[in-house]
């Protein structure tokens, strides 16, 4: 009974327990999505202000300013085009038409945020409008720019296909709704079916919890499934990121680990009823023995078993005291370890924070400081630009790759994995190299599988260490391929990278083969060399898969990833 007791005390405790911390994960995310926007946004404010703080904008040549904003449009994916307007709304050129050709004035909607810009100073993120030189639906950011006497707004859309991106690194799963929403409340990008939604209002509920100023909320999307729903607010924008995740996975999770808590307490039970009759019977025996030697005048005999008897139930009773002790002390142990991960967890989150903000700041400042260099026919001064650029890249993946460690290490036995988008995984890793890099990847499919079975950010993580060694030991120019195929036996999906580098020492080559962890050597300038493939092999051991090296050579090397798709992973 005491046993049943501590295990219903036990689920009692855990229920609360586990949905809070399936809560806080979902807030986690959905804060990480608005500051990856937010870090986006501002990304494209710093190319604006190069923009405005070219020679040409300073002397007042309009030709020029507007061949500067055709080449900043040209280059940036994420622009679609950049005009200047007056706070008459007359617009001196806009990118999108040639210069000189008659352009529309501005609707009441634009007046007023230009209003903001020109007449307060301020930078502004706009909700989903109607553009009115192409009369689409966009988004745009605007900041004031100077040209002679006069004060201007420099306007740049967004394109709605790049917001769609961002909100999607995070390779949500597939039972998860996210979504950007405006100043409006209208739905800006969804990461399912974003061709059905986007443009509409989100939903009452949802619009009246950020009235309301909270945070996490059980809500409805806008398919009528019921969720619990994160909100968090994109920096400087005025946008938020709503993340749901099913009410009905939360409940599931609370259903197994109640399930699993009083099986164990059911099966300590019926333990202790055996143990008790196991001890009642040889009770038994020793009662009716001495019954019978008293029955025979063997009185002395008697007295002794019966001391016996005392002091077995003496030591029952002692057993009793250290069992519950026990208990408490694991039970408090059990507590101080759930903190601590807890707090593990935060300090981490809050590094990563803390440290690649800035650096994403900083890598965002020096590529738009390149590209102006770059078109003002200055190669020789853009070229300690791209390698500081460079320099700072390589900073950014070896903070995260010690971040990763960090994590990585506290792990046990095998994740849980989730069905993931292959095409997107991949996709996602691609967009994680930088600018220069990425357009030299190219992915070869051999499999019509869409989907595996997976820990998405993980394998993330282990595909970025693979893409960026390729690309970093490959000659500049080359081509890195990434080659999806899949295996029957046994049953996984093939993850190859393919280079034209120099190929593995072969020295190190066996320690891969045999699944040791790779030696962490320091190269020429005193920096640590093979953390990112240790990083890879552990992932892929949290897998049940391994990491392969196919081929190696003058000509090139083969890594793979054998992702194995098991009942359970």
């Amino acid at each position: 009974m005491p046993l049943l007791a501590f295990s219903a005390y036990s689920v009692y405790r855990s229920i609360d327990e586990i949905r809070a911390q399936g809560l806080a994960a979902l807030q986690r995310r959905a804060d990480d999505a608005a500051t990856l926007i937010g870090q986006q946004l501002d990304s494209v404010f710093a190319a604006l202000r190069a923009v405005a703080q070219a020679d040409s904008v300073r002397r007042g040549d309009i030709d020029a300013t507007y061949q500067t904003a055709v080449r900043v449009a040209e280059v940036d994916p994420r622009i679609v085009g950049i005009s200047i307007v007056d706070g008459e709304g007359n617009q001196l050129f806009n990118t999108r038409r040639p210069l000189g050709t008659p352009l529309p004035r501005p609707t009441a909607m634009l007046m007023a945020l230009q209003r903001h810009v020109i007449e307060e100073g301020r930078q502004v993120v706009s909700p989903l409008l109607i553009g009115e030189t192409t009369q689409e639906r966009v988004l745009g950011v605007a900041l004031p720019v100077t040209i002679g006497d006069r004060t201007y707004a420099m306007r740049a859309v967004v394109s709605r296909e790049a917001l769609g991106t961002w909100l999607n690194a995070q390779a949500w799963p597939s039972d998860w709704t996210a979504a950007v929403i405006d100043q409006n409340s209208v739905i800006v990008a969804r990461s399912r079916e974003p061709d059905r939604f986007v443009g509409e209002r989100a939903t009452q509920p949802l619009i009246d919890g950020i009235k309301r100023g909270e945070t996490l909320f059980q809500s409805v999307t806008k398919d009528g499934i019921p969720v619990y729903t994160s909100i968090a607010p994109v920096p400087g924008s005025g946008w938020y990121v709503v993340v749901g995740r099913p009410a009905a996975a939360i409940q599931a999770q609370v259903r197994d680990s109640m399930a699993r808590v009083l099986a164990a307490g059911l099966l300590c039970a019926l333990l202790a009823v055996a143990g008790a009759l196991y001890m009642a019977r040889h009770l038994a025996r020793q009662l009716r023995s001495a019954v019978e030697a008293h029955v025979r005048g063997a009185r002395e005999s008697a007295r002794l078993t019966i001391r016996e008897v005392a002091e077995l139930a003496e030591a029952l009773a002692r057993s009793r005291e250290a069992e519950s002790q026990a208990m408490r002390e694991l039970q408090r142990a059990r507590e101080q370890t759930l903190a601590q991960l807890k707090e593990r967890s935060d300090m981490l989150d809050v590094l990563a924070h803390e440290v690649r903000q800035p650096l994403n700041n900083a890598s965002a400042a020096l590529q738009a400081a390149t590209v102006e260099l770059s078109r003002d026919g200055k190669p020789t001064a853009a070229e300690p630009m791209r390698r500081a650029e460079r320099v700072l890249n390589e900073v950014q993946q070896s903070i995260g790759n010690t971040l990763a460690v960090a994590s990585l290490l506290m792990r046990g036995g095998r994740i849980e994995g989730v069905d993931t988008d292959i095409d997107a995984l991949v996709e996602v890793a691609v967009a994680d190299m930088s600018p220069g890099d990425a357009h030299r990847v190219r992915i070869e499919r051999q499999t019509p599988t869409r989907t595996a079975t997976m820990d998405p950010e993980l394998m993330r993580l282990a595909l970025r260490n693979l893409l960026s060694n390729a690309l970093r030991c490959s000659p500049p120019g080359s081509e890195v391929v990434v080659r999806l195929s899949d295996s029957d036996e046994p049953l996984a999906l093939l993850i190859d990278v393919i280079d034209h580098g120099g190929g593995v020492p072969p020295d190190r080559v066996p320690r891969f083969q045999a699944g040791v962890p790779p030696r962490l050597e320091k190269d020429a300038r005193g920096r640590r060399r093979g953390l990112g493939l240790h990083i890879v092999q552990r992932v892929m051991e949290l897998h049940g898969g391994e990491l392969q090296v196919l081929h190696t050579g003058p000509e090139g090397t083969t890594m793979r990833l054998v992702v194995t798709q098991s009942v359970a992973v």
